[in-house]
């Protein structure tokens, strides 16, 4: 087969004086004709050769690439849902074939799968442009198509969350309430208290005393509670692996409170790599577990409308102590940020300056 030379359509190419047609699940060369023939005789079989190589739904071959592409990089993604994106790929490019994907089929995808998800569109993108230089790389595909991808940014997040809000979500995580109605000659209100509520307060307001990523204190083991230094040892999952900054939080006796706390809760001493903050099991809690109990809280204390979401405490202790008084240094090394405009723009979009102007209303000068 003589070199390719420049395509007449998609996949058409010339060799020794005929036209060819590379399928692209096989990528064999099928002719079609020869090139003194009309272009009509060309574009007829170009047509009859792919209704007859059409396939069936789910038959391209994107979908068992992503497959393999999370089995072989699953182990390193922390986040625990990140194997479902592929799912999402998956069934969303199920019938078609990595070769054959361009940029505008990645964008299209994405703009009508997560119309209204702005961050969705962008982790979707972020989880693709991870699959297709994995195929580069090994060989399947020359370039990225996700390179040439531009999504519109989402607008920052702007809530915040009041100390009474704050206070409400604490104390609705301990108990909740339902009625009674049958066997009873009238509706019967009882409270009730959530088994995991205790330990879950002090998971938030761990959260809200160190200023740091949920994800981190989910994961605090005993090991990192330095009591003879008097600090808590933590290494931000997010930086781990990029600038590797960490932070030494000093236990305050508020946060010793929360960890004496705790230490009722277990009736056991627990040392070493076992988890802070765990479930009723031991094991450390997940992400949706912390967030349903978050969700719930929010309801049962009539907030739900409100759109708090648990990593709005974070932005809450960074803008009081901002109101408290600390400078931007400290909190950037708090928050573990490597660049003061991340802690700038982090604070200016919650801390809402106060004016301070008294007028009136003009008058007419009497005459």
């Amino acid at each position: 087969m003589a070199a390719r030379k420049k395509a007449k359509y998609p996949r058409v190419y010339p060799s020794d004086g005929s036209w060819y047609w590379v399928e692209p699940r096989t990528n064999k060369w099928i002719k079609l004709c020869r090139m003194t023939e009309p272009e009509t005789v060309l574009l007829r079989r170009l047509a009859e050769e792919k209704e007859k190589h059409a396939r069936p739904d789910g038959s391209g071959n994107m979908r068992p690439l992503i497959d393999e592409y999370v089995r072989k990089h699953r182990h390193a993604h922390k986040e625990k849902a990140w194997h479902k994106y592929g799912d999402y790929a998956g069934n969303g490019f199920r019938n078609s074939d990595v070769a054959g994907v361009k940029p505008v089929h990645v964008s299209h995808w994405l703009k009508t799968k997560y119309i209204d998800k702005l961050p969705m569109q962008r982790v979707m993108r972020a989880f693709l442009s991870g699959f297709f230089q994995w195929c580069v790389d090994t060989g399947k595909i020359d370039t990225n198509p996700c390179r040439e991808v531009k999504l519109k940014k989402p607008k920052a997040r702007t809530v915040y969350i009041t100390d009474d809000h704050f206070a409400r979500i604490r104390t609705a995580l301990l108990t909740y309430t339902y009625v009674v109605r049958k066997d009873t000659p009238r509706e019967k209100t009882i409270t009730a208290k959530v088994q995991t509520g205790p330990m879950m307060q002090c998971f938030f307001d761990l959260c809200y005393l160190t200023a740091q990523r949920s994800t981190d204190v989910r994961s605090l083991t005993w090991a990192q509670v330095d009591r003879e230094a008097g600090v808590i040892h933590f290494l931000p999952s997010k930086t781990e692996d990029s600038s590797g900054v960490a932070v030494d939080w000093p236990i305050t006796p508020e946060i010793a409170a929360v960890l004496d706390r705790v230490r009722e809760l277990d009736g056991v001493q627990r040392i070493g790599k076992l988890p802070v903050i765990h479930a009723l099991d031991g094991k450390p809690y997940g992400a949706t577990a912390a967030r349903s109990a978050w969700d719930r809280a929010c309801e049962r204390a009539d907030l739900t409308d409100a759109g708090y979401t648990v990593k709005d405490i974070r932005a809450k202790s960074a803008t009081d102590a901002k109101r408290a008084g600390y400078d931007l240094d400290e909190i950037m090394a708090a928050l573990a940020h490597t660049d003061a405009k991340t802690t700038e723009i982090y604070l200016k979009q919650r801390d809402v300056p106060l004016a301070n102007l008294r007028l009136a209303v003009p008058v007419a000068k009497s005459a």
